[in-house]
């Protein structure tokens, strides 16, 4: 019987970690979509549905150019946050998205001065606008994530609504 290569060993480690990780997240992401939006939304996810490409890695591929600026897993989930509020800001029909902005920002910008609320502002329309440009023939609404470190990098769950 031939020996599993000591490679092959730490592959399967890996993919069980992940595994575990996975399990984990959709636990705490269930239990925040059961808080934020409620039970029978959260009762009736699917992880990963058959054909439905992973709003996770639509969500990393729209905050690529901006990774770089996050540092910390606290700034990674700030920035996550934000892409998820333009995202969704981004599916309002245009005539209403403002009104949505001047809803949200004040929440958003209590503690912050001047520049910094401006900074936050026009970062949130720079997402906005590549979700519009890069992104427009995704409309799912992205109701939570879940954010967890592993080792080296991080696990992020994304529940969202699927495309009528």
């Amino acid at each position: 019987m031939a020996r599993k290569s000591k490679g092959f060993s730490e592959l399967i480690h890996q993919e069980q970690d992940y595994g575990k990780a996975a399990d984990k997240s959709y636990k705490r992401l269930r239990q925040k979509v059961n808080k934020t939006v409620g039970k029978d939304y959260s009762e009736n996810m699917v992880m990963n549905p058959q054909g439905v490409a992973k709003m996770s890695e639509i969500l990393q591929a729209f905050v690529e150019p901006y990774k770089e600026t996050a540092h910390d897993f606290t700034e990674v989930e700030g920035l996550l946050g934000l892409a998820v509020l333009a995202w969704n800001i981004a599916l309002i029909p245009k005539k209403n998205r403002q009104e949505a902005m001047d809803s949200m920002l004040p929440q958003l910008t209590a503690e912050m001065d001047q520049n910094d609320k401006a900074d936050l502002q026009s970062l949130i329309q720079e997402l906005i606008e590549r979700k519009d440009r890069y992104f427009s023939d995704c409309k799912r609404f992205i109701t939570s994530f879940d954010l967890q470190p592993q080792k080296d990098s991080y696990f992020l769950s994304v529940a969202s609504s699927l495309e009528e």
